[in-house]
């Protein structure tokens, strides 16, 4: 979801950033002291946050827990020696039973904190499968005691125009946490109103699935196929097949719309499977619809997999995100659910990143969208996360006339990550990370199905889906020559001058932030739009 196009200073609440080593909690002696503890939990913000007052205690809350990577200096070391061409463990990807045993927070250490938890009237219904979340739940007056706090109601405003503000929890004063939870945890990154309960209302209508006319006022799955190579993949076969692709939305999607769009389309495919990370949803969002769509539209052939959280609230976008890498199923996962970096506190970025860094270790690609607010969104701003920016395409029929930055595409440095290794020298001042690595159309509209209709739409919040489904292809080609999936794209991408010289540069056009495109990397578009067909030539 584009969030605020307004620029804002960073939200700053009380407590540490650097989370020290657990003591063993089979010899410790539990200090019970509270002090202060990293939280996630927004505070109140001119533009974006307006402090309502105090939530009710009786009020019904859930959040999230975060723990540290276990040993993540190794982890690190074996991300370098994965993504090393010619390196004794290049692309020998860890397997999550691997990556829990050596890197997941200790069991015990999960315990000690649930437990807590539990004395203080919270109960936690949900381990995250590679143990960095646990989901809680109670009230307001429950929270508020175990933490020393006061949760307030903050009136968020809308990240898309037009929109209404909505209610959500916040804090103007950092959380303490017993001193032996502290040791523990990275933080309490989610605080959140309770998930929607009800029944999931019925699918009405019977969409129809004659093409629009004209057709060329938005581009169809064949159009872009041929504009960023992927026909080229199909013409010889390769359309994703064997390949598992990953969807991560919040809420739930129309299945008459999916599967009308590809009726329409001409494109034949199977239902993707659903896995519901949290509660049910009892809606569904255009935005979960649309990724469905474009994602398997352009892997036809591909097992797609919708890991759905209840809602796109931080508490389900996190664990959701979080729970489609952990589990391992997939090779690439696509999420166009995205936040500004400077309306959302640090530690969410932070999560975001840490399970990036799993998926790195897995061998899994994961595409974010990059925004449609001109600024840096969470989580295409991890490392380890491929940001995916916007253009302006031009096609006449099937070919490309012109590809130009587009405007409004997010785009900029990263107030959290500093810059990765692969990123120094390439990457103008200051000393952080910066977005975006690749740029796919944005701009000229994409058919999509909504409620029964069919018409044009933009936003990056396309280019992510159609750039994940991109790589399921390339992965499915790649298979069939006994080679490994291209994993985490970014080290290679920056490192790699073939792979660069295999994208088609975008070098005119401006960002309302006055970021320009040019020769070679810049920051509206990266290193330009990719080529399937040269991405897979190119990558080792």
């Amino acid at each position: 979801l584009p969030d605020s196009d307004t620029t804002l200073p960073p939200p700053v609440k009380p407590g540490p950033e650097v989370v020290t080593p657990p003591p063993d909690p089979e010899t410790e002696v539990l200090d019970p002291t509270p002090i202060p503890t990293t939280d996630g939990v927004p505070g109140p913000l001119p533009g974006v946050y307006t402090d309502k007052g105090e939530a009710p205690e009786t009020d019904l809350i859930r959040g999230l827990v975060a723990f540290p990577i276990r040993d993540r200096a190794a982890l690190e070391q074996r991300i370098q020696d994965i993504y090393k061409p010619g390196g004794s463990g290049f692309r020998k990807y860890m397997t999550p039973a691997e990556w829990n045993e050596k890197h997941a927070p200790l069991e015990k250490d999960i315990t000690l904190v649930t437990d807590w938890m539990k004395s203080e009237g919270l109960q936690t219904p949900r381990v995250a499968s590679n143990r960095l979340l646990v989901q809680f739940v109670g009230t307001v007056g429950q929270f508020n005691k175990a933490f020393g706090v006061k949760i307030r109601i903050l009136s968020r405003k809308s990240p898309q125009g037009g929109n209404e503000p909505h209610d959500v929890y916040g804090l103007t004063e950092g959380i303490k946490a017993p001193t032996f939870v502290q040791q523990r945890v990275s933080a309490i990154v989610a605080l959140d109103l309770p998930a929607g309960v009800g029944e999931m209302p019925g699918e009405f209508g019977q969409p129809s699935t004659e093409k629009p006319d004209p057709v060329n006022r938005g581009l169809t799955p064949q159009q872009v196929a041929r504009a960023y190579g992927v026909d080229t993949l199909y013409s010889r076969g390769h359309q994703g097949q064997g390949v598992k692709l990953g969807v991560v939305i919040g809420a739930g999607f129309r299945w008459k719309d999916v599967r009308t769009f590809w009726k329409m389309w001409d494109i034949e495919r199977e239902d993707p499977k659903i896995i519901q990370t949290m509660e049910p949803p009892v809606t569904r969002y255009r935005e979960g619809t649309l990724d469905v769509e474009w994602a398997a539209a352009m892997a036809p052939k591909s097992d797609v997999i919708v890991y759905m959280g209840p809602d796109a609230r931080n508490t389900s976008m996190l664990f959701t995100f979080n729970e489609a890498i952990a589990r391992g199923e997939v090779s690439v996962i696509t999420t166009s659910f995205a936040h500004r970096e400077d309306s959302e506190p640090r530690a969410v970025h932070e999560q975001y990143g840490a399970s990036g860094m799993m998926a790195a270790a897995l061998g899994i690609t994961v595409a974010a969208a990059s925004g449609d607010s001109a600024g840096v969104d969470t989580p295409g701003s991890s490392p380890y996360v491929t940001a995916v920016g916007g253009t302006q395409l031009k096609m006449n029929g099937m070919t490309v006339t012109g590809e130009t930055a587009w405007y409004y595409s997010g785009s900029g440095i990263s107030r959290t990550f500093t810059t990765p290794e692969w990123q120094k020298g390439i990457v103008p001042l200051p000393a952080k990370r910066a977005v975006v690595d690749v740029a796919l159309n944005a701009d000229t509209g994409y058919w999509y199905t909504w409620l029964g209709v069919t018409y044009p739409n933009t936003g990056t919040s396309f280019s992510s889906p159609i750039f994940a489904g991109l790589i399921a292809v390339v992965n499915g080609a790649r298979a069939q020559d006994a080679k490994p999936p291209v994993g985490w794209l970014n080290s290679q991408l920056y490192t790699l001058p073939a792979v660069q010289g295999s994208f088609r540069d975008i070098t005119v056009g401006v960002t309302d932030r006055q970021y320009e495109a040019g020769p070679g990397w810049d920051i509206p578009t990266g290193w330009g739009a990719p080529d399937a067909d040269g991405l897979l030539r190119t990558l080792p």
